[in-house]
């Protein structure tokens, strides 16, 4: 996001909420504080550090009513404490324990509606594409949210735990999938990554099947982790890897 000229945004904002990031004051203002945060000009750190925490009091303050709304702004301020933990400034306060604690808080207002589309739980038809980004960024990002618990947890010595209240979540779809532009070619990647599935009676990979010990059910479980892994884009494999670490293939 710091880098003049480079569009990537990170793998917990979809493309298309990038284009779009005028409509959203959120995400249009996480852009220019990270900008301001990483290119700082010396003696400015009050000031930005500043601008910081103004925007990060805002975003809790006002609670949107609709998905996209609640879903920017956790996004936006999960990326403030990534900030303020991995690149603090000097003599500035990190993130805490109050700023995670609050942090929870708008992932629980992110993910109050639920993780899935009910055309995803179904697995029968295809959702509408606006209904399913907004599905699949907020697994993305509550995936993240966790990964920073362990990494915050552990550096205090405290216990972390798997999120198993994320057990039946989808795993990210595939890169195609995530990476479509246009309605036309997003349904014809959807159905195809669905596809893989067709005939076991269990649909797209869930989280917990990468949790499960390599003894139990182990051809199954790996054909259906092997056709996922297959397609799966940086941010899938990162998730795959670590859960390979942790629990075994």
């Amino acid at each position: 996001m710091a880098r003049d000229g480079d569009e990537t945004w990170p793998p917990i904002i979809h493309p298309l909420q990038a284009t779009h990031v005028v409509q959203s004051v959120a995400l249009a203002n996480c852009y220019t504080l990270v900008r301001m945060w990483v290119h700082r000009s010396p003696g400015s750190e009050a000031f930005v550090a500043d601008a910081l925490r103004r925007e990060m009091e805002r975003l809790v303050k006002d609670d949107p009513e609709d998905d996209l709304g609640a879903l920017a702004a956790f996004q936006a301020y999960f990326l403030y404490c990534v900030l303020l933990y991995f690149v603090p400034l000097e003599g500035f306060a990190r993130a805490n324990d109050g700023t995670m604690i609050t942090l929870h808080e708008m992932a629980f207002r992110t993910a109050r509606k639920g993780l899935v589309c009910a055309a995803e739980e179904a697995g029968g038809s295809q959702p509408a594409w606006e209904s399913w980004i907004v599905a699949a960024t907020k697994r993305r990002a509550i995936f993240s949210l966790s990964l920073f618990d362990i990494v915050y947890n552990a550096e205090r010595q405290a216990p972390t735990f798997v999120s198993d209240e994320l057990r039946d979540a989808f795993v990210p779809e595939g890169r195609a999938v995530w990476q479509a532009t246009t309605r036309a070619k997003w349904q014809r990647e959807y159905a195809r990554y669905w596809s893989l599935w067709e005939g076991d009676g269990r649909g797209a990979v869930r989280i917990c099947e990468l949790w499960t010990p390599p003894e139990t059910g182990a051809r199954e479980r790996r054909d259906r982790i092997d056709r996922w892994v297959e397609v799966a884009d940086e941010f899938g494999m990162m998730l795959f890897a670590l859960c390979v670490h942790i629990h075994g293939y």
